[in-house]
């Protein structure tokens, strides 16, 4: 059964989020092909490779996040200062499953060697916090705070739900901050988890990201191994914009397997669709090699290249009108753009 007959047994529904999960997952994974299922066991290997003494090293800094930065950043009302925080997080659930998570996805590399506790993360934020306080506390400034986890913000088995609310708070309390981005998968985006975060955030603008990288169900599913719906993504945009929260979508440049011409073809038509929908914010990611992947195998044996710079700048152009742009905000800030391993 391809993924566009699942779109009625994936469901989303406010039950027991775990459990619904675990259910849902087993009976996609069941459900497909014999070749999607030796792309998870080439996944699972890659998971499982060994890492560089550095990368190992820095799985055991439980305390620290991955990253954190600032920079200029074009907020909703003109330009501002983005502050970024990368959690060190336990990894995706996702990629901890027996689907081995996405074919271009390297994040998972920077997981921690063991659980994460709430107090782990919490540590992280106030690192953060401490790091750009004086940014915070401008009221000359406008921020917009953005939280990843290389997994799901949302997803209660990876960041614990009070601890994603306390953080939430603390944002509140910052005079700069005028927007909050985070990303999940979309099955943890539920109403009894939007109604918690719509009490706290009463002046802040919040909008979820969501990798849906491709309008295609077939290319999202069988090509990246996202494991959800069009349908789905559909179905969380309308739940988001009921509570006034924007939707973020990221959309991949060429993925592994599809050709330049096919790529760009791809990539027109989920930006035209993301349009469409009324997504907020779109987000273009040409794609880059990530170590342990899909991509970087092929990479090795010269079957894959990232995508030409031009291809990238041709579809922008042309898949946008002037009028668009005015209510939707197009990102595109590629990774190792001009090396060998990213849009060039």
């Amino acid at each position: 059964m391809s993924p566009t007959h699942m779109k009625n047994k994936v469901l989303m529904r406010d039950t027991n989020i775990k459990a619904l999960f675990q259910a849902e997952s087993m009976t996609f994974l069941e459900s497909q092909p014999p070749i999607v299922h030796n792309l998870w066991e080439e996944l699972n290997y890659l998971r499982n490779r060994p890492l560089s003494k550095q990368k190992t090293e820095k799985m055991t800094q439980i305390d620290r996040p991955v990253a954190s930065f600032s920079k200029p950043e074009r907020l909703r009302n003109g330009m501002g200062t983005e502050i970024t925080l990368i959690f060190r997080s336990s990894a995706c659930s996702w990629a901890a499953s027996k689907s081995g998570g996405c074919t271009m996805c390297g994040y998972w590399n920077d997981r921690a060697d063991t659980s994460i506790s709430g107090q782990n993360f919490w540590n992280q934020f106030q690192q953060t916090i401490t790091k750009y306080e004086s940014l915070l506390q401008d009221p000359s400034q406008a921020t917009v705070f953005k939280m990843f986890t290389s997994g799901s913000f949302c997803d209660p088995k990876e960041l614990d739900l009070e601890i994603q609310l306390q953080i939430l708070r603390t944002l509140t309390t910052f005079v700069s901050v005028k927007e909050i981005v985070i990303e999940s998968r979309p099955e943890y985006v539920q109403e009894k988890l939007l109604d918690q975060y719509k009490d706290i955030l009463t002046t802040q603008y919040l909008e979820i990201g969501i990798g849906l990288e491709s309008r295609s169900d077939y290319i999202r599913n069988n090509i990246i191994n996202k494991g959800f719906t069009w349908d789905q993504f559909v179905r969380v945009t309308d739940r988001l914009h009921q509570y006034g929260f924007g939707v973020k979508a990221y959309l991949i440049f060429k993925p592994p397997f599809l050709p330049e011409y096919a790529a760009m073809t791809d990539l027109f038509n989920s930006v035209r669709a993301c349009v469409n929908l009324g997504v907020d914010t779109i987000s273009i990611n040409p794609k880059n090699i990530q170590q342990h992947t899909i991509c970087e195998v092929l990479f090795t044996k010269n079957q894959f290249r990232s995508p030409w710079l031009f291809s990238l700048l041709w579809v922008i152009k042309h898949s946008f009108s002037q009028e668009e742009l005015h209510s939707i905000r197009l990102i595109c800030d590629p990774s190792a753009a001009g090396k060998e391993r990213g849009v060039h």
